[in-house]
């Protein structure tokens, strides 16, 4: 495969010269020689074989496409990389935006919305549990072994992790000794 590719860089070398400017007086040729010169990049790095095929296919195409290239070289030449940005974003998005990913993707942000409106409820009954928990502990005379301040449940979330106990647990221990509860969030507030 690398010889196929090495003969392919050789091949649009040689039969496809660098252009002077006054060759390249077409918004057809001027698009098609930054999609060869992109190709030939991707080819050269052994990158994005998906936008290799894309630029292909418009290659393929110029004829089809040559009003399009003339309404964007009207619309973008004044920009000197306007033109070539647009069509590797082109590219991009042709190689990898198909549109099953698009639906995935949409499907995907509903269900994102979705579990996060879940956490939000799930949290607004754990900030009514804890709050509850608090008053109880503070008015019925009884307390549970459970963590009350913050750092508390910071420490034990961070049990198994051995960067925290290396770097961040004495400095921690250290700051949650110097101040009182009255300084930190209670636990019903950094829940939600």
């Amino acid at each position: 495969m690398p010889a196929l590719i090495k003969y392919a860089v050789k091949h649009l070398q040689h039969h496809r010269q660098p252009m002077s400017s006054h060759q390249l007086t077409t918004p057809l040729q001027i698009c098609e020689n930054l999609l060869i010169d992109g190709k030939r990049y991707n080819i050269e790095h052994h990158i994005l074989p998906s936008e290799n095929a894309v630029a292909d296919r418009l290659l393929l195409r110029g004829l089809e496409l040559k009003e399009a290239y003339e309404e964007l070289h009207e619309k973008l030449h004044k920009q000197p990389p306007a033109l070539k940005v647009f069509l590797e974003v082109l590219l991009s998005t042709a190689a990898f935006w198909s549109p099953d990913k698009i639906v995935k993707a949409r499907s995907a942000r509903d269900e994102l919305a979705d579990v996060n409106q879940q956490i939000a409820g799930k949290a607004a009954e754990l900030v009514d549990f804890l709050e509850r928990r608090s008053d109880l502990h503070n008015t019925s005379g009884f307390s549970s072994n459970t963590h009350y301040h913050v750092c508390d449940v910071i420490e034990a979330a961070s049990e198994d992790n051995y960067l925290f106990k290396s770097y961040i647990k004495e400095r921690l221990d250290v700051l949650s000794g110097q101040f009182d509860l009255k300084y930190w969030p209670s636990l019903s507030e950094i829940a939600p």
